[in-house]
């Protein structure tokens, strides 16, 4: 939920594991493969939940309310500000709180998302009264607590499996931010004719959010609902989100590829497939998408099924620690992605 009334929502699938010491990116089956959530007090990508909480409401608000995610009850403008390895999914601003999206992302994109979210600030509307200047922040962050503790209620499955204890991915309320929208935003279309296009500052947000690790190529289906009662006003969502990831590759036309064991321990094979003969590249990279290794590298590698140990050490030989990895592999123009898991 934000200041306009209306939470965002959104799930995913998983069954815990312990790893490194803290409570696991928790494992699902979806399409057949693992599917990873990185815990809430561990960073991906560089950054950590709180910031890409912040980045996620950049997203959100600094796209045109006439092509804005919130308001497509569809799917139609989901690729809307979309960018990098990291894939944003939202809740939905309507009456009802109810919304069936079908998407299309492309493969070997992390997914983030709140399952009930908020943000506050003094834009719109200007709290009332308003606090004194060097309270600001405190009564925004005390407003989002607020919010945070009224969540009594969410519920969500990933092709058809539910997820647990979702309660545990809370999220703020972090430090004060900046927020930069554009012409025609979300603000106007709530009534706000002063919050013109331009920067503004202080903004605290907080919530329940996921950040998932990317799904297999092929069909999924989410579905989530949440219910909290916050100054006064009651609010569900129930939200289905029909996701494809990618294309599947057609059989002997394209990079075809999978990692057996998986979960690895203590080592697996990589294979694939290539269907002309050319160069190739294999690489592992961490959830930071630092290199960890590179298993095969040549200028020139034959057309057909090819097989390489990951063995569980990186580039230096050092045993890699639990958690999860992914694949990258280039074979002339064609590449691929993919992801398995270290457990000890």
């Amino acid at each position: 939920m934000n200041r306009f009334g209306r939470p965002s929502l959104g799930i995913v699938m998983l069954l815990a594991f312990l790893l490194g010491g803290l409570l696991a990116p928790e494992l699902a089956v979806a399409g057949g493969k693992p599917v990873m959530i990185v815990p809430v007090d561990a960073k991906f990508g560089g950054k950590s939940y709180q910031q890409w909480s912040d980045t996620w409401w950049q997203w959100a608000l600094g796209i045109p309310a006439d092509v804005n995610p919130l308001f497509d009850e569809t799917g139609d403008n989901a690729l809307q500000g979309q960018s990098g390895n990291v894939y944003f999914l939202a809740g939905v601003f309507n009456v009802s709180g109810q919304a069936e999206r079908s998407i299309t992302i492309p493969p070997g994109k992390a997914l983030f998302f709140p399952i009930l979210n908020t943000e506050w600030d003094n834009l719109c509307p200007p709290l009332d009264p308003q606090p004194a200047p060097g309270d600001l922040v405190n009564a925004l962050k005390a407003t989002v607590t607020g919010f945070i503790d009224a969540v009594d209620m969410l519920e969500c499955d990933l092709d058809g499996v539910e997820v647990p204890d979702m309660f545990r991915y809370r999220v703020g309320p972090g430090n004060p931010f900046s927020l930069t929208i554009p012409a025609g935003n979300v603000y106007e279309a709530f009534g706000c004719p002063w919050a013109i296009a331009g920067t503004y500052t202080p903004f605290v947000s907080g919530g329940y959010y996921l950040m998932m690790t990317p799904l297999p190529v092929g069909q999924h289906t989410l579905h989530f609902t949440g219910h909290t009662v916050f100054g006064g006003a009651d609010f569900t969502l129930d939200i289905t989100y029909h996701i494809t990831v990618g294309t599947p590759p057609a059989s002997g036309g394209a990079l075809l590829a999978h990692v057996a064991p998986n979960p690895l321990n203590p080592q697996a094979k990589l294979v694939f497939t290539t269907d002309k003969p050319g160069p190739v590249l294999v690489q592992i990279f961490d959830l930071s998408g630092r290199l960890v290794r590179t298993l095969y590298e040549s200028k020139m590698l034959e057309a057909g099924d090819h097989s390489f140990v990951i063995d569980g050490k990186d580039q230096r030989g050092t045993k890699l620690p639990s958690g999860i990895l992914f694949y990258r592999i280039r074979a002339g123009d064609e590449s691929t992605t993919g992801q398995f898991v270290v457990m000890k």
